[in-house]
């Protein structure tokens, strides 16, 4: 076998706690509302929650997958070898797999694991196995889908905490994940108190209006009272 050297970066800038926990209240959809108008391009597409009504709020320790070569035997390393060094309580792991989906990068042992650790859940670019398992364990988990195959002798490490892509967008170490039944996001980490800001600006829009239809309001009166539409738009 060739040389083996994958990237690893071990300590990285997280997003701060208190935003993190201000996030946690919020929906993807307000969040991507927000991330409209500050022109940032965060929905990852493709990628949808697997375990229904497990909410995800965190920093990305991110993990980029190669395909082994053929000629090549063992998988010889998985970010299991890695969480317990790496990885804090709180963080989302953020796997780049290629979108692969005739082979699997997670299972249950992972997710154990992964609880073990307080790990805020785990999103991935490809599919994973142990599905049952895991709904029993009820771990935020994000994904193309599911499928029995193991990963072994298919796949090997590249990186951790590099950029990767997933559902189409850039994750860097550190970047926040946000991800419930709606589906998942990325917010930059130098951007997310801004976004946190506009987030919540359209929430309370969208509580106001929904309270001036009750009062008898038509909507379209509500949606213009509370400037909806324009909290929507990027800001010029």
């Amino acid at each position: 076998m060739g040389d083996y050297n994958p990237v690893v970066i071990r300590n990285i800038e997280r997003v701060p706690n208190d935003i993190v926990e201000s996030f946690r209240e919020l929906s993807t959809p307000n969040v991507s509302d927000a991330l409209e108008r500050n022109r940032i391009n965060g929905v990852m597409e493709g990628i949808r929650a697997m375990v229904q009504g497990a909410k995800m709020v965190g920093p990305a320790i991110t993990v980029r997958y190669v395909p082994l070569s053929p000629a090549e035997q063992g998988t010889r390393e998985d970010i299991g070898d890695y969480l317990f060094e790496i990885a804090q309580p709180g963080d989302v792991i953020v796997i780049d797999n290629g979108g692969v989906t005739t082979y699997t990068c997670w299972g249950d042992i992972l997710t154990f694991t992964a609880i073990k650790l307080g790990i805020a859940g785990t999103v991935i670019d490809g599919v994973f196995r142990d599905y049952d398992n895991i709904l029993k364990m009820k771990y935020p988990i994000f994904a193309k889908g599911t499928l029995p195959r193991t990963g072994k002798d298919r796949l090997q490490i590249d990186g951790i905490n590099v950029p990767v892509k997933v559902g189409g967008i850039l994750v860097r170490p550190g970047d926040l994940i946000i991800g419930d039944d709606t589906g998942v996001l990325r917010v930059p980490k130098e951007r997310a108190h801004e976004v946190l800001k506009d987030a919540k600006e359209v929430e309370e829009a969208e509580r106001m209006i929904i309270e001036a239809v009750k009062s008898g309001l038509t909507l379209r009166e509500a949606r213009q009272r509370y400037r909806y539409f324009q909290l929507q738009r990027a800001k010029s």
